[in-house]
C-alpha cells in the first residue's frame, strides 16, 4: 500500500546525434530549444505534386485507371442520388465552368474540342 503514493520514475529519452559532453555535463541555465516554426502555408500545387507522387508509388502504371475509376464511383453515387438530368445538369455546369477558366487563362482545349467536333470535315 506504501506503492500507491510514490511518484513514477522519469525517464529522459536523447537524441543520439547529440554531442556526449552535452549529455554528459547539462546545462541547468540553458532553455529548451523553441518549437519549431509553423508550417509553410498551403501550397495547392505542392499538395497536388504530393499526390500525384503518391499515386505513381502506390499505383504505378495504373494511375489514371484509379483516378478515373473514382470519377466514375463519383458519378455513379451522384445519379443514383439525385437522378441522371439533374447529375449531367452539374456536369454541364461543371464543363462550362472549366471551359471559362481555359478561356481565362489563355488555353481553351474544350473550345478547340467542341469546335473540331462540330466542324465540317468534308473538307
Amino acid at each position: 500500500m506504501a506503492d500507491e503514493h510514490k511518484a513514477p520514475k522519469t525517464t529522459v529519452e536523447q537524441d543520439p546525434s547529440t554531442d556526449t559532453d552535452a549529455a554528459s555535463n547539462p546545462d541547468p541555465t540553458s532553455k529548451p530549444d523553441p518549437a519549431p516554426a509553423a508550417s509553410e502555408p498551403f501550397s495547392l500545387a505542392r499538395s497536388v505534386s504530393k499526390l500525384s507522387a503518391w499515386f505513381k508509388r502506390t499505383f504505378p502504371g495504373h494511375e489514371n485507371a484509379v483516378i478515373f475509376g473514382a470519377a466514375g464511383l463519383v458519378a455513379a453515387i451522384l445519379i443514383f442520388v439525385l437522378g441522371i438530368w439533374r447529375t449531367l445538369v452539374i456536369a454541364l455546369f461543371v464543363t462550362a465552368g472549366v471551359a471559362i477558366g481555359q478561356v481565362a487563362d489563355g488555353d481553351p482545349k474544350i473550345l478547340r474540342a467542341i469546335r473540331r467536333f462540330l466542324s465540317d470535315r468534308r473538307h
